[in-house]
């Protein structure tokens, strides 16, 4: 019998996911589902890496489930479009927004390109108030179309993330702010 590398590779890059979605901030059940891994093995392994003070403690609850978070102000209203700029740069979203493929999302490939477009929106916005939960909740709800969807800005044409119930026009924070 041989042993294969790529069954441990696989199960390595898992664990190196659950640890990195840990260590951003996201729920020990959100690294279950986008992991395959059960919740006692992501939880032996925060207990035992997470001594050095490098992540905080788990937060506990429920993930983000309501859009509206988006919409709250002008600064969150930017804050979506420019992280939905990130997750479409890093090729978070599927190719093809085909029915149910918001149920189909959490692969550990996409994951990974999930965290690195959230550290890089971290990067360029240290004070943004936006958590990997709610990038998740922004991308299920993007590729599922029924809330929310990307627009172009009527006035300045920039991207942005416009509430589809809403019946506002679909202008970005800046020119909303300059019509008042």
């Amino acid at each position: 019998m041989r042993i294969s590398d790529a069954r441990y590779s696989r199960d390595l890059r898992r664990y190196q996911l659950a640890w990195w979605f840990l260590r951003l901030g996201a729920r020990i059940c959100t690294a279950q589902r986008w992991t395959g891994l059960s919740l006692y093995r992501i939880r032996t392994l925060y207990n035992a890496y997470a001594k050095g003070g490098e992540v905080g403690i788990p937060v506990k609850g429920f993930a983000p489930r309501q859009v509206r978070f988006f919409f709250r102000s002008g600064r969150l209203r930017s804050e979506a479009g420019v992280l939905a700029g990130f997750l479409a740069v890093y090729g978070v979203f599927p190719d093809e927004r085909a029915r149910g493929a918001a149920e189909t999302l959490e692969s550990v490939a996409r994951g990974e390109r999930l965290c690195r477009a959230y550290e890089e929106f971290k990067a360029c916005w240290p004070e943004a108030q936006s958590t990997l939960e709610h990038a998740i909740l922004l991308l299920e709800e993007l590729v599922r179309g029924v809330q929310m969807a990307f627009a172009r800005c009527l006035d300045c044409d920039s991207l942005i993330v416009v509430d589809l119930l809403s019946i506002t026009p679909a202008r970005c924070a800046f020119c909303l702010h300059e019509r008042q």
